[in-house]
């Protein structure tokens, strides 16, 4: 399908005869969409099992989209392995997990990666980059996730106490590092965001 969507862009271009401009940009955009809607609506799928408790038939629907960078699916596989849900229980892979969403901007997977650096859960405790992770959270809430956002700040202020002003300094760079190379994902979050 892609294959045949870069021929018609090269030939349309090129030739100028077998696509008009427009009609080619709206095939793309249908494309596109269709593309989205199935991921969409797979990750629904996912998410229905998870909340029926049907945890191995989740992480099996997860897995793929996790892979392909799906940001909430990496989360939520994160968070079943710092449950224990269908799988055993491992804060190493939980922090893997959450590792990769919150690299890609997911604020949940932000706060409970802080929390696992903050405790020194599956990670070497470090309260550098559990500030980092709290404040990035505290930054990527919605409005409408207001507890959430709070519950970040009361994380981050907690390990900032217990750090020294330098301490809070290097964690402050790592947040404009982090937010300078922002590659700026597409933000979807489900309805349902937990």
């Amino acid at each position: 399908m892609i294959q045949w969507l870069l021929r018609c862009v090269i030939d349309s271009v090129v030739f100028s005869t077998r696509l008009p401009m427009l009609r080619l940009i709206s095939i793309l955009i249908i494309s596109v969409c269709g593309v989205t809607s199935a991921a969409a609506q797979s990750l629904e799928r996912a998410e229905a099992a998870y909340f029926r408790g049907d945890y191995a038939d989740a992480m099996r629907l997860m897995q793929p989209l996790a892979q392909q960078g799906d940001k909430h699916a990496q989360y939520l596989i994160g968070f079943m392995y710092d449950r224990g849900q269908g799988v055993s229980k491992d804060p190493a892979k939980a922090a893997e997990w959450y590792s990769l969403a919150a690299e890609r901007g997911h604020p949940h997977a932000q706060n409970n990666l802080g929390v696992l650096y903050k405790n020194g859960r599956g990670v070497s405790k470090d309260y550098v980059k559990a500030y980092q992770w709290f404040n990035l959270a505290a930054s990527g809430y919605l409005p409408a996730e207001l507890g959430h956002r709070e519950r970040a700040v009361l994380n981050q202020q907690s390990v900032a106490s217990q750090m020294t002003p330098d301490e809070v300094s290097a964690a402050q760079e790592l947040v404009e590092t982090f937010r300078d190379s922002d590659e700026g994902y597409l933000e979807y979050r489900p309805p349902r965001v937990r």
